[in-house]
């Protein structure tokens, strides 16, 4: 089907998919679509055993493409890591954890693309102020010298080199008192990355201004997308770095 804005309309056997053109452009929070086990080899639901009849029919989960009969997986949810364009049959497993992650795609993330103002501090170049956000496609942080125009008219300079979010070792968390509530409430962090064959580390402190409150918010919308990207490594639905 016919691209646009680099994306593209695919139909594939769960639904439609809207996903990039080139290769590069690909989130990595994207999962490939799984096989799904023939119907064949399905002769019994794989959550209560339930035998499949001309009455009891099979359906394959979206997400995990194992069988499962109508009770079992008859939930519907958006599954935007698969670039569905619409909601998609789960099974109860899957649908719990998606409708979790979905909290993260339609709040957090976009907190980590529309950016904000840290204090960078690395060995290589010092301290300096940054504007800091998450490439379009999900897949750089940016230190821009100032936070870009809408148009991205405006011509601004790198502070630091862009840090791949796949390349994210580890994230140590700075943290100040509690609040009222008894919740933790971050100042800084500092990103441990892989860049080529060596490691290195950005400190990024929250600034003492009316930016506090959003510079908080992404701090921890980015401890969420490496907790995210983690526990697909641990399910096996993306591959180790």
């Amino acid at each position: 089907m016919m691209a646009t804005s680099g994306k593209q309309l695919m139909r594939s056997k769960s639904g439609l998919r809207m996903v990039s053109v080139e290769e590069k452009d690909t989130s990595p929070f994207q999962l490939q679509e799984p096989p799904w086990i023939p119907d064949e080899q399905c002769h019994y639901c794989m959550k209560c055993q339930a035998k499949y009849d001309l009455v009891k029919r099979r359906h394959h989960c979206r997400r995990c493409g194992k069988c499962f009969c109508g009770p079992c997986c008859s939930t519907k949810v958006l599954l935007p890591r698969m670039n569905f364009v619409d909601p998609v049959r789960l099974c109860e497993e899957c649908a719990t954890f998606t409708k979790k992650e979905n909290e993260f795609f339609n709040k957090h993330l976009k907190a980590l693309m529309n950016g904000c103002n840290f204090s960078v501090e690395t060995l290589e170049e010092g301290q300096t102020n940054s504007y800091c956000k998450l490439t379009s496609n999900h897949r750089n942080i940016l230190f821009n010298d100032e936070k870009p125009d809408k148009d991205n008219t405006k011509t601004t300079m790198w502070v630091h080199d862009p840090v791949a979010l796949l390349s994210i070792q580890n994230l140590q968390m700075m943290t100040s008192e509690a609040n009222v509530n008894g919740h933790v409430i971050p100042k800084a962090v500092t990103i441990l990355y892989k860049y080529i064959d060596e490691m290195r580390e950005v400190t990024m402190t929250v600034p003492d201004d009316s930016s506090r409150k959003q510079s908080i918010a992404w701090i921890v919308a980015l401890q969420k997308a490496y907790k995210l990207l983690n526990e697909a490594k641990d399910r096996q639905e993306l591959p180790s770095p």
